[in-house]
């Protein structure tokens, strides 16, 4: 008897109440995950670059616009921006400056931000100085354009030959009279991958040489009047690169190792076991984390050797970017998506994510 008893009761809580087609405790109210107004951020839109300033503080571009917040996105600002989409080199991020180019590499058009994107300038070089000489040369290609300090961007430009070496020439866009002076060039097989400057007159080059399939490291300490000669650091196709303070350098291996450099470029910590990273962050010199496929990963020994810190309930797969603040808090992000840490990487609370009653 009392188990009939149960019974009814239980069909009066799921038939008796509301709706009769749904179980009365889905009548019940809930807060939502996210605030629904970023949808201006997100919908139709991409992530291309976000920054942790503090455990709050997080900014960023997407495709279309900049944002800011720190409350994280209960409250936030932004703006759009506009660039044209034919698009000669990737931008490059470099602390609170972003520098990418369009227009051809003969004639580019530089845009460059000093505020992580919030305002932009163009710059059309009124000349170069000398002119770049074509002749003898199968391409010509503007690889990398880089912010040096308010007065100055660097373009690297590399030239395949017809016959003899290949030449890589380096020019100082004067920001106040657009004047493109070549500083620097060489006529070799190096091909220039990343440029980066710690300071005014400091900047660190990654190079790759197809002949002996490895990747180099350059220094230069003039704003690049004379760069030191090129320092092995694998035989890997290495093209990303992250300066630290104090002579640190992480370089970065597409979908692959992670190189830190305690020391200027002149050593460098290789891990014990290859890795597929699909991302890396240092944080500083010892601390590093990672992304692969399937988890977030941490190295605390310089890179040498790598611990898994989570790989259920996260979609690693999908996540583009990392950016951490300390060795406890940080953000990964791709595409829609964007997820806080404040444990360093064991647990995740969803920031930005494309739900249906965000979007539609």
């Amino acid at each position: 008897m009392k188990k009939l008893y149960f019974l009814f009761l239980m069909g009066a809580v799921a038939w008796g109440c509301g709706d009769k087609d749904r179980f009365m405790i889905t009548s019940i109210p809930t807060e939502p995950v996210i605030n629904a107004n970023i949808k201006v951020l997100i919908k139709d839109n991409s992530l291309l670059d976000v920054r942790l300033d503090s455990t709050t503080g997080i900014r960023g571009i997407t495709t279309n616009s900049y944002f800011q917040t720190t409350d994280q996105f209960r409250n936030f600002t932004y703006g759009p921006y506009s660039l044209p989409n034919a698009k000669i080199t990737p931008f490059s991020y470099n602390g609170n400056t972003i520098v990418v180019a369009s227009g051809s590499a003969l004639a580019p058009v530089l845009h460059y931000s000093k505020d992580y994107g919030t305002t932009w300038t163009t710059v059309v070089p009124a000349a170069f100085s000398p002119a770049i000489n074509t002749a003898g040369f199968n391409s010509t290609e503007l690889v990398s354009a880089s912010y040096v300090n308010p007065n100055f961007l660097m373009l690297a430009y590399q030239q395949k030959a017809l016959t003899t070496a290949d030449s890589r020439k380096f020019y100082k866009l004067d920001l106040t009279t657009h004047e493109a002076v070549r500083i620097s060039y060489f006529d070799d097989a190096f091909q220039p991958m990343n440029i980066k400057f710690a300071d005014d007159s400091t900047g660190y080059m990654l190079l790759y040489k197809n002949s002996s399939y490895s990747s180099f490291i350059s220094r230069t300490r003039d704003t690049g009047r004379t760069w030191s000669e090129p320092k092995a650091i694998d035989n890997r196709v290495i093209t990303g690169l992250q300066l630290g303070s104090k002579g640190n350098i992480c370089a970065i291996e597409d979908f692959g190792n992670v190189y830190v450099s305690p020391d200027s470029g002149k050593t460098w910590k290789k891990p014990a076991a290859d890795l597929k990273l699909t991302f890396a962050h240092m944080v500083n010199q010892h601390t590093i984390y990672g992304l692969t496929k399937e988890s977030l990963v941490k190295s605390s020994d310089t890179g040498v050797t790598w611990n898994t810190v989570s790989s259920e309930g996260y979609e690693y797969l999908n996540m583009k970017k990392l950016h951490f603040q300390d060795d406890q808090n940080g953000i990964m992000y791709g595409d829609q998506k964007l997820y806080l840490t404040a444990d360093g990487g064991i647990s995740w609370k969803t920031l930005l994510y494309p739900y249906a009653y965000v979007v539609e």
